[in-house]
């Protein structure tokens, strides 16, 4: 079968087109509801930032890194042996090309994104700016294509409000929260003054859910419980749960089921894994006809899955999938929440 990015419709939930003579389908337009976009110092801050809260991704996930990085997987594996400074300056050596903008556009033009959620981090760079600052400056003339989430940190309830209010003033259309790199629980009573701010301001929160490898934090930070004490709490917030909760994707629908607030995003896993016994994805694919047809988007976590977002895409097309499914999950109903939050912005 061969796929293409095709146009949206002005609603944004317009089925996938099938070109009945040529036998073509073409592939709904993509939103990419968990994006990562950072120059070199950028990412030495996030993959510092696992390091010194959740070192075994470093190792977990070496191989990811280093496809995404272009790097020698022998030469960095050898390196975090000794010291993990030594290992990240594996991936990111001297001489790298800066960060290009209009490239990183041109790309995602290609791989048929017409919309991103860079997720962005508290996290300060060496010229003194956060990571939220950085992101919120570069990005500012095209927030129709990339839509920065501002990160908080959870360690300092008053600090992570300050962080909201200063990012919601300069443009954020989102937020992002890993609380396994806090080792905090966001559905503590101390952290309800953000996620009151967070509705008020029409800021949706992305949410790290589901399984994690920091053995120093409970398996349980950002369980289904987790969003589902969230939605119950704070009625108007908009949540996504990242990763979906996997392993507990039924949970997890469930409780998006119950709160109209609550969406999934499956960034992290493979479409093309979904289908098989044993996979956990299994109620997603169940119910993707009936409660998860409006509840579920895409995402790529950037470099977890290195390769085209297109081919991402492709694989979750290539399911048997009904065609207004796709398009609702590919993009639909991310242009949906993006539009409700947005216009509670305005409001």
């Amino acid at each position: 079968m061969n796929l293409s990015s095709g146009p949206a419709t002005s609603n944004g939930t317009a089925t996938a087109t099938v070109v009945a003579d040529a036998g073509v389908r073409v592939r709904p337009p993509v939103v990419d509801a968990c994006s990562l976009v950072y120059d070199d110092a950028g990412w030495r801050v996030y993959l510092n930032r696992l390091g010194e809260n959740a070192p075994e991704y470093l190792d977990v996930f070496s191989a990811s890194f280093c496809r995404y990085f272009g790097a020698s997987h022998t030469a960095y594996r050898d390196a975090l042996a000794l010291r993990r400074q030594d290992a990240v300056d594996v991936l990111l050596p001297p001489g790298r090309p800066p960060f290009d903008l209009a490239a990183h556009l041109a790309d995602r033009e290609r791989q048929g994104v017409t919309r991103e959620f860079a997720m962005g981090s508290p996290e300060q760079l060496p010229d003194g700016r956060t990571v939220n600052e950085w992101l919120l400056e570069t990005v500012r003339g095209v927030t129709d294509r990339v839509q920065v989430w501002a990160g908080l940190s959870l360690r300092d309830p008053a600090d992570a409000l300050r962080e909201l209010e200063r990012s919601a003033a300069a443009g954020a259309a989102g937020l992002c929260v890993i609380p396994f790199l806090d080792g905090t629980d966001p559905a503590d009573p101390r952290f309800s003054p953000v996620w009151d701010a967070a509705a008020a301001a029409g800021l949706p929160v992305w949410l790290h859910t589901g399984h994690h490898f920091a053995r120093s934090h409970p398996s349980g930070l950002g369980s289904w419980r987790t969003v589902e004490a969230l939605a119950a709490r704070h009625r108007e917030l908009l949540l996504v749960a990242g990763h979906a909760g996997w392993p507990d994707v039924q949970e997890m629908l469930l409780t998006a089921a119950r709160h109209p607030g609550v969406f999934l995003e499956f960034s992290s896993h493979r479409p093309r894994h979904m289908p098989k016994p044993g996979s956990g994805w299994e109620p997603l694919l169940h119910h993707a006809r009936g409660m998860a047809r409006d509840r579920v988007l895409f995402g790529t976590s950037t470099w977890v899955n290195p390769g085209p977002t297109g081919s991402l895409a492709d694989e979750l097309a290539a399911l048997a999938l009904p065609a207004e499914v796709v398009t609702a999950w590919l993009s639909g109903n991310a242009e949906a929440l993006a539009a409700r939050a947005a216009g509670t912005r305005a409001g």
